[in-house]
C-alpha cells in the first residue's frame, strides 16, 4: 500500500538574510536587573547592586560595582557610571570606569572617556573619547584609593582597542 508524502508541500519559505539592528541582550543567567523603562525618564543617582538596564531616558551618575550596566537599543544616557562592565547599544554621553569591560555595539554611540583594561567598539558603533586600559585604572570602579593613585600614575598604558568586524 502507497503512503502519500509527509512535509510540507508548496514552494520552499524564503530566507531573509540582510543585516538587522542589534537585539538587546538581557544579562546572562536571567538574574535580577534594575530597569528603566522605554517609557521613563529619570535624573540623579543611580546606586544599584544588580545589573542595570536602561531603554529610557537617565541623567546623573551610575554606579553598580560587581554588576553590568546596558544602555539598550533607544536608550539616551548623560551619565558618568562605574561597574563591573558597560554595553552601549543606545547613546551615552559620560565618562566610564569599568572593572572588566566596556563594549559600544553597532548601532551605539558614546561619547566620553573609557577607562577599563578590556574595550571592545563593534564595526559601525560611533565612539568620540578617550581609552585607557591600564588595569590598574578600572580598580576605581571599586576602590577609591586605587583611583587617586592612579591620578599621579606616568606609566603608559601597554594595551590595544579590539574593533569587531571586517579587516580588509
Amino acid at each position: 500500500m502507497a503512503h502519500p508524502p509527509s512535509g510540507p508541500t508548496g514552494p520552499a519559505p524564503q530566507t531573509d538574510f540582510s543585516p538587522r539592528p542589534a537585539e538587546p541582550r538581557p544579562p546572562a543567567g536571567g538574574g535580577r536587573r534594575a530597569v528603566v523603562g522605554a517609557a521613563s525618564a529619570m535624573r540623579g543617582q543611580l546606586a544599584a547592586r544588580e545589573d542595570v538596564w536602561i531603554e529610557g531616558v537617565f541623567d546623573g551618575e551610575i554606579q553598580a560595582a560587581g554588576h553590568q550596566v546596558t544602555v539598550a537599543a533607544g536608550g539616551r544616557v548623560r551619565a558618568e557610571i562605574k561597574s563591573r562592565s558597560v554595553v552601549v547599544e543606545g547613546e551615552l554621553v559620560g565618562d566610564v570606569v569599568a572593572e572588566q569591560m566596556v563594549i559600544v555595539r553597532v548601532g551605539g554611540r558614546m561619547q566620553g572617556d573609557i577607562r577599563s583594561p578590556r574595550v571592545a567598539l563593534e564595526e559601525g558603533c560611533q565612539f568620540q573619547g578617550n581609552v585607557d586600559m591600564d588595569g590598574t585604572l578600572a580598580n576605581a570602579a571599586t576602590d577609591p584609593a586605587a583611583d587617586a593613585a592612579a591620578e599621579t600614575s606616568t606609566e603608559p598604558a601597554a594595551a590595544t582597542v579590539m574593533v569587531a568586524g571586517g579587516g580588509g
